[in-house]
């Protein structure tokens, strides 16, 4: 069961507290107070390198994941050319007259697939509300041969706008290409957790993928209200994202020491970040780490975010290479899909990232036993998990 927190309750970030010890007794590592965000070429992994090659980017990755949890991959075998054409996609989109957009509101969709104004879906549900300073596009992937519709938010039923031809096309296409790179991707993430490279194989065989476009106005720092942001503080739900930045620069990730760090574009990079799902799975050794982007840099600012998540009916549940009779699994076991819908549900209600309850009070933790004696999982929405 999940229990979604108001925004109300989340003041500015620095309300707080660091959420991963820089010494974690219970793996025996020390995370690093990171000053600058990793950057790993990747082709070895991506164009079939050797064992030996894949076992050492494997290892990157493992110390960027308990740093962090955020990382850029280049030589990923996605052209830098395609990215581009993705970014002035998104651009010719939002550039669209408001009532254009409007054509393909998400509110015209049983699976909120579509634009999203800032306020969310139905800002005025929410007037006494700061929302995010953002326009979205969701879209979703495509169901794969002989797979059913099983999960609404993250399979199939987008809106495509038609007012701009080529768009639908180029977008399907796209996602394939991010589906297929997470998927390898999982592949380093099994190594890294010395665990069978194909582990998760099977679990993200027909993951959850949904593409959003992000687009962020240029802002006032001085004509914001308190706890307002471009996106505020969140971590993501799933397992891993695949970012794209355009040139503009605004996002932030908080490292050990309660820091917030820039992530600065890189050319033909995705930055890579661990989801909730991926710290339930490692009993925290791994960073669902807090991130937030604010564009005050004078022009407009787009990304590209891909979320993955695992299946839907996967029970995500401690690894076997994360526990022990001395470090106990620290969550308890819960079904992939129905962790995403409430967050992604709560999302749309209030135009800020959804944040449950068990989330939030990890944020707060001190201490294992801290962790235990808070961890809260009520139903909510009738999600049976």
């Amino acid at each position: 069961m999940v229990e979604v927190v108001d925004p109300s309750e989340l003041k500015l970030s620095s309300d707080f507290d660091n959420r991963y010890a820089d010494a974690e007794g219970r793996f025996g590592v020390r995370r690093n107070a990171v000053q600058t965000i990793p950057v790993i070429d990747v082709s070895p992994f991506v164009g079939g390198g050797s064992a030996r090659e894949r076992a050492a980017i494997a290892t990157e990755v493992r110390q960027a994941c308990i740093d962090i949890g955020f990382f850029q991959i280049v030589g990923h075998g996605i052209a830098k050319s395609e990215l581009a054409a993705a970014l002035d996609w998104g651009k010719q989109f939002f550039h669209l007259p408001l009532t254009e957009k409007m054509r393909v509101h998400a509110s015209k969709s049983a699976t909120r697939r579509g634009f999203i104004g800032a306020g969310g879906v139905d800002p005025s549900a929410n007037p006494d509300k700061t929302p995010d300073i953002k326009e979205r596009f969701m879209m979703s992937r495509e169901a794969m041969t002989g797979e059913a519709a099983a999960d609404s938010f993250t399979v199939g039923a987008s809106q495509w706008p038609e007012m701009l031809p080529g768009f639908e096309s180029f977008m399907k296409a796209h996602m394939r290409a991010r589906v297929n790179l997470s998927q390898d991707w999982m592949r380093c993430f099994a190594l890294s957790l010395q665990l069978s490279e194909t582990f998760f194989d099977d679990v993200y065989a027909r993951p959850g993928g949904t593409l959003a476009l992000n687009y962020y106005p240029p802002v006032q720092p001085e004509i914001l209200a308190k706890a307002q942001w471009s996106f505020s503080p969140h971590t993501d739900y799933g397992g891993l994202t695949l970012l794209t930045q355009d040139d503009a620069g605004g996002l932030q990730a908080r490292n050990c020491a309660g820091e917030w760090i820039d992530v600065p574009p890189v050319d033909g990079a995705f930055v890579i970040n661990i989801g909730d799902m991926f710290a339930m799975w490692t009993n925290d050794l791994y960073s669902s780490n807090l991130h937030r982007a604010m564009n005050t840099g004078g022009q407009e600012r787009l990304s590209i975010a891909f979320f993955t998540s695992p299946n839907p009916d996967t029970l995500v549940q401690c690894l076997p290479t994360c526990q022990s009779a001395a470090n106990p699994p620290r969550y308890s076991p819960i079904k992939a899909g129905d962790y995403n819908n409430v967050m992604i549900s709560q999302s749309h209600k209030t135009g800020r990232p959804g944040v449950s309850r068990d989330t939030a009070n990890r944020l707060k933790a001190e201490s294992s036993d801290v962790l235990t004696s808070r961890r809260r999982f009520a139903q909510i929405t009738g999600v049976d998990c």
